[in-house]
């Protein structure tokens, strides 16, 4: 594509973008007070404010810029007009983030600007692709979502004609990138949209609570697909996705305890995870006990939970063993433990010697 010559526009006269998608989670990114957080919680701009204050704007990092319905809208470039706007008082922070904005207001040793370079393309199309090159496989990576939300985004816009497989292969070539690795961003999105269009299942959760990087890697366990309904992790169509199973993941993924726990904890536990759904009995213990080390006793059935169960007994029986000569003083309440201990290994071993003599 040609690309226009750079020009100064003043700042006043520059929009953020509603599309752009890093603001995707947002309920509204049409709020201006809206992006401004968003930037200044995730999105480094008081670090880029702080830059633009000591050493002044880089001319060589003009914004991408397109009219659209009569306005001037940034389509790259979103956190440096914040940071611009920020600094020379043309918007003001939300409260909570004032006087750290102000701070960096007062640090500046080099006037603010009041226009910026700007390069205007006649249609957001023209730029679309460039963004795939610099966000996704770039130097400047956008998150998961964001990545998946463009990608998205580039599907409709371009190759809406296109079969699954083909739309995938185009979207790859586009970003220099794989093509499974394309279709679990759009699958893992697609999963997210259907969470987002059932208003997260009513559960006690907002759409910033979704680690979505928790949802793409899930789709690489063949167990939590399948149960998920679908036919791979690249099954972007979802023809056979059960949303029951969906909002069973989404709560045990993304909902919190009062202590800010979730039952999935880590992502490293998506594999624990991936064995409990293969087993109903996994499963219900899960949602009875809200506890994942132990529903994933039970993945390879009672026989075998039980037997991990002993051996894990074993195995911290042995620990208090090897810690008693090191400990002083003793205490009654060891001693107390101990034979509460002692009483339930006992009724353990009678049960299992009674069932095994019947």
């Amino acid at each position: 594509m040609s690309t226009p010559k750079v020009t100064s526009i003043n700042t006043n006269q520059i929009e953020f973008d509603p599309e752009n998608p890093r603001f995707y989670r947002l309920n509204d990114s049409h709020s201006v007070s809206a992006v401004i957080e968003e930037m200044l919680d995730d999105e480094g701009a008081q670090d880029l404010m702080a830059s633009i204050g000591q050493k002044g704007y880089f001319e060589g990092e003009p914004l991408l810029v397109t009219r659209e319905g009569g306005h001037l809208i940034v389509i790259e470039g979103n956190r440096r007009l914040a940071a611009v706007k920020l600094l020379n008082r043309e918007l003001e922070p939300p409260t909570r983030r004032r006087i750290s904005v102000e701070q960096l207001r007062k640090e500046a040793v080099v006037t603010p600007p009041t226009e910026l370079p700007c390069i205007e393309y006649p249609t957001r199309r023209e730029v679309m692709r460039y963004l795939g090159y610099r966000h996704i496989t770039g130097i400047k990576e956008w998150d998961a979502l964001s990545k998946a939300k463009y990608l998205a985004d580039i599907r409709k816009e371009f190759y809406p004609e296109l079969s699954a497989p083909d739309q995938m292969k185009s979207l790859a070539k586009d970003i220099g990138s794989r093509s499974d690795y394309v279709g679990q961003l759009l699958t893992a999105l697609g999963l997210y949209i259907n969470a987002e269009e059932n208003k997260f299942f009513d559960l006690p959760m907002t759409a910033k609570d979704v680690e979505f990087s928790y949802i793409t890697t899930a789709l690489g366990y063949t167990k939590i697909s399948e149960w998920l309904g679908l036919t791979g992790r690249t099954d972007i169509e979802m023809q056979g996705l059960r949303i029951e199973n969906l909002k069973r993941a989404f709560s045990w993924m993304f909902t919190k305890d009062q202590q800010g726990r979730t039952i999935l904890g880590e992502s490293r536990n998506l594999d624990k995870l991936a064995d409990v759904v293969s087993s109903e009995m996994s499963i219900k213990m899960l949602e009875d006990g809200g506890k994942l080390s132990e529903a994933y006793l039970y993945s390879d059935g009672p026989q075998a939970a039980l037997e991990n169960a002993l051996n894990l007994a074993s195995e911290r029986v042995q620990v208090a063993w090897n810690i008693l000569p090191k400990t002083k003083p003793l205490t009654q309440k060891h001693l107390a433990l101990a034979e509460t201990l002692a009483e339930q290994a006992r009724s353990i071993r009678n049960h299992l010697r009674d069932k095994l003599e019947d």
